[in-house]
Parts: C-alpha cells; structure tokens; sequence
C-alpha cells in the first residue's frame, strides 16, 4: 500500500488553452470558480509550466464526470504539439465515488520531465463537464503512524433550544484530516519543511490518504490547506517524527 501523498501545486504560467468559459479558473485557489466546457464533446486542455518541470502526479478536482468519463494525459515538446502519451486513458473518477463533486487523480509510474502537458477528457454524459481545481506536482510520499485520520467538519451553525429541539444555520460538511510520520529522514524531513514554509495555513495542497486504496478514493482525495502544524521531534541522530492536519476546501 502506498503512504500519504503531499503534492505542492506548482505554477502554471498562463491560463490552460482550452475551449469554455473560465479556463484561467483552473489555476485559481478557489474551486468553486470553475471551467466549464462548451459541450458534452471530447475536450483538450493544453498546458505551460513556464519552464520544464518533473512531476508524477495530476489532479482535476472538483468535476462533475460521469460515471463513464475518461482522462488521458500527455507530455508535450509545445503546446498541444510533440505529444507523448505518459498516462493512457481510464477513467476520470473513482468508481464508489458518491459525489456531487467528484475528483481526477492519476501518479505517474516514474516522475516525467516537461514544460507542456495536454489533459485530453471525455465526459460521456448529458452534461458538460465542470472542473474547480488543476493540480501538477511531484509527490511526496510517506507512510502514516497509526491513528489520527478524517473527521467530518460542519460549518454550519447549531443551537439547542430550551425546548429540546435545535435552531440551525446552513453550511457544508467537509472534511479534516491528521497524521503523524515517523522515522523521516533528514531528506524527508527537508522537503517536508520546504512544502510546509511555502504553503502555511493559508495556501492550498493536495494530500491523498493511501492513492491505491481499493475503496473510497474520493473521499480520500483532499483538496484544502494545512489546518495546523505540531514542532517535529527528533526520535533517533537520524529520524524524526512529525505531526500535521489538513482541512479540505469545499
């Protein structure tokens, strides 16, 4: 089983070419600011990082891909032009997805060096598809300490009332979710620290529970911030432990 995923959103340097409204929505924090595409046709969405890049790991989030939806994804020597297939098509979500909003996750076998990247996606449904959020970064990997783990979070407001019923306020139910790792490396330990000091509390990252859980994937998909940070502890001269919380974006 794979460990936790980090990945660090890295730039992207112009809005993606793609046909639709809102194109530059997907390099937006915020995925309630989404593209839509013009119709329920095949649609490419091309790529500039500004610069080459090494990333294993795509994120589009917050879509409403049908059940039959697929996504291919291909490196490029331009835009759209001197394409290289590095992750064949499949299916955009996870199958016991629940929804409404479901997410695109794909890591790559082996990390792949390039400036342009195309998404090629298939919505096979009535409706045109959405996204809130495009993700592209190298993964850190790690495995987790037992416990912690997800809890729900309403924002939502509730009162109990003397009659023994309750006055509530709307809001949405999203989720937190917290981990400890153990025995980091000095290596680990730094690029822990160098995603930590360049996204805070305030920037977003993607963390994936286990990436090949057999059940669940959606809801292990977490698009947000980090809630919080404990001070790492130095267990051993050459391991350390370190402790941090999430809390999604919804």
């Amino acid at each position: 089983m794979s460990g936790v995923l980090i990945v660090k959103p890295l730039p992207i340097a112009a809005a993606p070419v793609v046909a639709g409204s809102g194109a530059d929505n997907l390099r937006s924090f915020d995925p309630n600011e989404a593209w839509i595409a013009p119709s329920t046709a095949p649609v490419t969405v091309d790529i500039d990082m500004g610069a080459a890049v090494t990333v294993d790991s795509f994120y589009l989030g917050y879509t409403n891909a049908a059940v039959a939806a697929t996504w291919t994804i291909a490196s490029g020597t331009g835009l759209g032009t001197g394409l290289a297939v590095i992750k064949a098509v499949g299916p955009m979500r996870a199958a016991d997805s629940e929804g409404p909003r479901h997410h695109a996750f794909a890591r790559l076998a082996e990390p792949v060096t390039a400036r342009y990247f195309r998404l090629t996606l298939t919505q096979a449904g009535a409706t045109a598809l959405y996204a809130g959020a495009l993700v592209i970064g190298s993964a850190f990997e790690k495995h987790r300490e037992l416990g912690g783990g997800r809890t729900p979070v309403d924002t939502g407001t509730r009162q109990d009332l003397p009659g023994g019923g309750f006055g509530t306020g709307d809001g949405v139910v999203k989720a937190a979710f917290s981990c400890s790792f153990v025995d980091l490396t000095d290596a680990e330990l730094a690029r822990l620290w160098s995603i930590a000091k360049d996204r805070g509390l305030r920037k977003p990252v993607l963390l994936v529970e286990d990436a090949d859980t057999p059940v669940g994937l959606n809801d292990a998909i977490h698009y947000g911030t980090f809630d919080r940070f404990q001070a790492y502890e130095e267990t051993d001269p050459d391991a350390a432990r370190w402790a941090c919380a999430h809390v999604e974006w919804a």
